[in-house]
């Protein structure tokens, strides 16, 4: 019995990252290969497209799942926000992980700058067979409109919650963003969305946009703009 017991906790000690990366979010810490292989395949090949940038290192994930080989690109991007780094994919199919100078995904493009901003608009999630996540054009009118319902100021910033037609009382997407000491955040998670009078979905991946921490220009572009509309309480900025 003692034996058994001792082999059990050896087990817990040998293989504790194991357990507990299956049960964190994987949008919200910084990507590395080993995490990017834990990302979604969905069943149904939805593809998808994500934006990250912590404590100003800024990463795109794309995920393209329709035709020829299944991949996960993993974008890092250097100091100054838009020349690539690295190129990493994943092809679930065979677990071969790859380091390249570029994708073979259609998806794939040099030009960051509009990348980024068509995962913040929402644009590269229009006819690309993927979840309708909700985006900057689905946040921008409800903030303009103040709603004390659905607009709720913060010291550094603001979040938004908005709700899909006929469900009201049931929030269907949220949004921070701002700005403090350390940088700029902006985030877009989606909760769900509706696809047909009779059909709900749930996205493969909530968030679209996790930012904080960061001074990538894109994204202070994006917040600046809201801030153009209606400003913080404080901002800690220079």
């Amino acid at each position: 019995m003692k034996k058994t017991v001792v082999c059990i906790f050896l087990l817990f000690m040998l293989f504790p990252s194991v357990y507990s990366q299956s049960h964190i979010d994987l949008q919200i810490k910084k990507i590395d290969s080993y995490r990017l292989k834990l990302f979604p395949v969905p069943e149904d090949g939805r593809n998808y497209f994500f934006l990250q940038s912590i404590d100003d290192m800024t990463q795109i994930v794309i995920g393209d799942f329709m035709q020829g080989e299944k991949r996960i690109v993993l974008i890092n991007l250097a100091g100054d926000y838009n020349t690539i780094k690295s190129v990493i994919e994943y092809q679930p199919r065979t677990k071969k992980l790859l380091r390249r100078k570029h994708s073979e995904s259609k998806f794939f493009t040099t030009d960051i700058a509009k990348l980024k901003k068509d995962i913040i608009s929402g644009s590269i999630f229009k006819n690309n067979s993927t979840d309708d996540m909700r985006s900057y054009d689905s946040l921008e009118p409800v903030f303009r409109e103040n709603d004390a319902g659905r607009v709720f100021p913060d010291v550094y910033g603001f979040n938004v919650k908005v709700s899909e037609v006929d469900h009201e009382n049931r929030y269907s997407a949220m949004f921070t963003f701002g700005k403090a000491s350390r940088g700029y955040y902006l985030q877009f998670k989606t909760l769900y969305y509706i696809k047909t009078a009779t059909t709900e979905m749930k996205p493969v991946l909530k968030y679209s946009v996790y930012c904080k921490n960061t001074h990538d220009p894109v994204i202070q572009e994006y917040v600046e703009n809201l801030f153009k509309i209606r400003k913080p309480a404080s901002v800690d900025i220079k």
